[in-house]
């Protein structure tokens, strides 16, 4: 009897040794952060990314990790979106619309920022030098984005015919020698390499998007939907630290700091591109994104998706 006694408070003791544990497992689980991967390219049209970090980085309460995921080439990064190797990315609105198509399940839900755009030509050139009959080489990031609608529309509002112009994607980098060199005509990019181009001295600016096409959307941030369905709460609380930093950005000093941090580019080319560059309330309205769907479709790169089909607005508006 005494046996049995000893042998059941043994047990009761393991029993209440295991139960220690799976709280305490259970309590540890609790306070695991989900992690958020976010993938970018290294342009100044990310850098509200990195702001969104800070934030982040900043509240001691904040309920999740941001890992930003540095790729140097768009079909890379697009590649580990489609294939779920990364949650989200701040991309070509173009391309996320073309993946979408293509049936890759994701929403926009926020812009990367507003303007920022300019059409690089050579030094000492200007609009007035261009003239049919003659081809002009144009750069540009891919064929899936905005700057190669500006340049298009550039065209057709000198009045010169399609043959005019021809494109050629190129990496960013490389544009501000080759047209140094006199390999192109000049090219359309995200920042801050129209800025870059300047400060070397191997071109100008012909025109800001703006004047081509005002607020044309151009970066966007992309979420994959299962994250937005399986970690909703996570999910609103990024926005929410992402919606903040769009309006920290609007401080020049501010943007030009995070950018400072971030990029290795000369601060007087990050200062050129903070005063090309706004920020602020980065919804995606459907209006704007209608422009560059109509252009899409004119231009019969591809179907693009409905608005109600590719972007969810919910997310920034609530947070």
């Amino acid at each position: 009897m005494k046996r049995f006694i000893l042998l059941t408070f043994i047990f009761l003791i393991i029993l209440s040794g295991c139960n220690l544990n799976t709280q305490k497992n259970s309590l540890n689980h609790k306070n695991v952060k989900q992690t958020i991967k976010i993938g970018y390219l290294p342009i100044t049209h990310s850098a509200n990314l990195m702001m969104t970090k800070e934030i982040q980085q900043s509240e001691k309460n904040s309920n999740y990790n941001l890992k930003l995921v540095r790729f140097n080439n768009w079909p890379d990064l697009m590649d580990a979106l489609n294939s779920g190797k990364i949650d989200g990315a701040s991309t070509l609105i173009e391309l996320a619309m073309k993946s979408k198509q293509k049936g890759s399940d994701i929403k926009a839900v926020a812009l990367g920022h507003h303007e920022g755009n300019v059409v690089i030509g050579e030094k000492g050139g200007g609009l007035s030098d261009f003239h049919e009959h003659k081809t002009y080489h144009f750069a540009i990031p891919h064929r899936y984005s905005t700057h190669y609608l500006l340049l298009d529309e550039m065209r057709k509002q000198m009045k010169l015919s399609s043959d005019t112009f021809s494109y050629h994607e190129m990496p960013p980098a490389e544009m501000p020698a080759a047209l140094n060199e006199g390999s192109i005509s000049g090219y359309s990019v995200a920042e801050p390499f129209g800025a870059l181009g300047e400060k070397l001295g191997s071109g100008h600016t012909l025109l800001h998007g703006n004047d081509i096409i005002p607020d044309a959307y151009c970066c966007v941030l992309v979420l994959r939907s299962d994250l937005i369905n399986q970690h909703q709460t996570v999910i609103q609380d990024f926005i929410s630290d992402y919606k903040k930093a769009g309006f920290q950005m609007e401080d020049k000093d501010k943007s030009i700091e995070i950018m400072d941090k971030n990029f290795k580019q000369d601060k007087q080319v990050l200062s050129q591109s903070a005063e090309w560059t706004s920020y602020g309330n980065l919804a995606i309205n459907e209006k704007g994104y209608n422009k560059i769907k109509q252009l899409v479709d004119e231009k019969k790169l591809f179907k693009a998706p409905t608005y109600k089909d590719f972007v969810d607005p919910k997310l920034y508006k609530e947070g």
